[in-house]
């Protein structure tokens, strides 16, 4: 999969080289499933996940590809590299998640919407070959979503 996101454009070529440079220095691992889902905690599945590195382990984003489009693939992978950013950079939404239970609720929606503010503006910035209406669109039914599931 990271071939055909390589291959797609050259801003995406280049985005995805300096997301791997900067996981990589940062002792995260970039791994792609060829399953649709991808398990997090060893039973819950979902498209993506972004798990920090430890003292005894190092961090991952696993991204799940099994008959998705590239471009969900791409946008699931900015979501979670915006994910790695607010750990990287300490964010306090980040921060203040409780990670041995797992963050819910209004938290965890405020974490999400910050996240998806943070994926949009690197697609802008990067000048990624995506569709930012659908993007946005596809941002704001999440958030919908979330907001009657989360509650």
């Amino acid at each position: 999969m990271i071939r055909t996101l390589n291959n797609s454009s050259p801003e995406a070529k280049n985005f995805l080289k300096f997301i791997r440079d900067d996981l990589r220095n940062n002792r995260v691992a970039l791994k792609f499933s060829k399953s649709r889902d991808v398990r997090f905690d060893g039973i819950t599945t979902t498209a993506a996940y972004f798990q920090e590195p430890c003292l005894k382990r190092q961090g991952i984003i696993r991204i799940g590809t099994g008959n998705r489009k590239p471009v969900n693939v791409l946008t699931n992978l900015i979501h979670e590299y915006c994910h790695f950013l607010q750990w990287k950079n300490r964010d306090t939404l980040w921060m203040d998640a409780d990670t041995s239970s797992g963050i819910r609720g209004e938290k965890y929606i405020r974490l999400e919407e910050q996240t998806e503010r943070e994926a949009i503006s690197l697609i802008r910035q990067w000048h990624l070959p995506v569709n930012l209406s659908a993007i946005r669109k596809r941002s704001r039914s999440y958030i919908a979503h979330l907001r009657t599931t989360e509650k």
